[in-house]
């Protein structure tokens, strides 16, 4: 059996990653695109943080396309799960191989969509990811909601920082929508920089490494100064920052879900076989194979070697318990499971499976 390396599982994520990035990305530019600019400060007026996220349009059907990549993911990894297995059984070749003549006994292993095994992982991992980014969301509105009013900030300018301002091209962007909170906290400390006035703590904002840095002439004309950068260019400099912000949660989401997709695609392909009755479960061990450089969580790199019979989940040393690499299903936490680019590989007992049925 030819096993994916983590090297070849990593490839194959780059390039599905674009299409889960791109995905995501339309998906705000969606929401952003058709926001109402004063219902939005109506709701965040009269604090209704829920009604501003049904305002704004988050909901399963905006994030299907999302969904589909991943799906496509998934696919790719079963794909590779059948790819690895023998075109026959093994008893079938021992026993007389295969008859061009006769193709009664070739048996191809294959991966079934519509199994109930894969659709159930399907749902429950574009539920898990929709939640996840609504939930986000949530806690986002609720944040700038809550530090407009401590600011006595106009409500219509609290939903432009949510959304983002029309550009040149027509478009929204600089929002903050489609951010983490914490991300969206990032953008709020940069206005809060620019705007004190003291030159020592503005020069921090040269620290931050998703700045544009073309903007930088502005901020340092403003310290030379002593003055603080003037609210339409912190409304620019912070708009750039988000974007790049947003851009960096595309590609975090489409490292970890395509990297998911493919692990648990893969996993779903042999489960699928030992349920058909093609395989035995007890003559598939299972190993956690790490990738082993420096960007690897010791955790992870104390698991190298774990084995297991298939069904039987792996357990970092935190207990944790993983099905495979990025799994959430037994409760993994995202410290354990997100931008994970471990390797899970099958071995086949292939005496025992000869042998199985004599």
């Amino acid at each position: 059996m030819n096993n994916l390396t983590p090297r070849e599982l990593e490839m194959l994520a780059r390039r599905l990653e674009p299409a889960i990035r791109r995905a995501f990305e339309q998906a705000i530019a969606g929401v952003r695109s058709q926001a109402q600019l004063e219902t939005l400060a109506d709701l965040l007026r009269a604090g209704q943080v829920d009604a501003v996220l049904e305002a704004l349009g988050f909901d399963t059907e905006v994030f299907s396309p999302l969904a589909e990549s991943v799906r496509q993911a998934f696919v790719a990894g079963g794909d590779a799960g059948i790819k690895e297995l023998p075109k026959l059984s093994l008893r079938q070749q021992v026993r007389g191989g295969y008859n061009p003549n006769n193709p009664t006994p070739a048996l191809r292993f294959r991966f079934d969509m519509r199994n109930r095994g894969a659709e159930a992982w399907l749902q429950e991992n574009s539920s898990r990811l929709v939640t996840g980014i609504v939930e986000d969301q949530r806690q986002l509105v609720r944040q700038q909601l809550v530090r407009g009013m401590a600011t006595g900030q106009n409500p219509r300018q609290t939903a432009l920082e949510l959304v983002g301002r029309v550009g040149e091209t027509g478009r929204r962007s600089g929002g903050v929508v489609g951010l983490t909170a914490q991300q969206a906290q990032f953008v709020a400390n940069v206005r809060e920089q620019l705007a004190i006035g003291d030159p020592g703590q503005m020069a921090g904002y040269f620290d931050r490494k998703r700045r544009d840095k073309r903007l930088d002439g502005i901020v340092t004309r403003a310290i030379k100064a002593g003055k603080p950068v003037s609210e339409v260019d912190i409304d620019k400099i912070a708009g750039r920052y988000a974007d790049r912000l947003l851009a960096l949660r595309g590609e975090n989401i489409a490292r970890t879900e395509s990297l998911t997709a493919l692990n648990a695609g893969r996993d779903e392909a042999y489960r699928q076989q030992i349920e058909a009755g093609r395989l035995a479960p007890e003559n598939v061990t299972c190993g956690w194979d790490a990738t082993g450089d420096a960007r690897t969580r010791a955790s992870h790199r104390a698991m190298n070697g774990q084995k297991r019979r298939f069904g039987e989940p792996f357990q970092t040393p935190s207990g944790a318990l993983l099905r495979f690499p990025g799994d959430t299903s037994l409760g993994a936490p995202a410290e354990e499971t997100i931008g994970c680019r471990c390797t899970k590989t099958y071995r086949l007992d292939m005496a025992a499976e000869v042998t199985r049925g004599q």
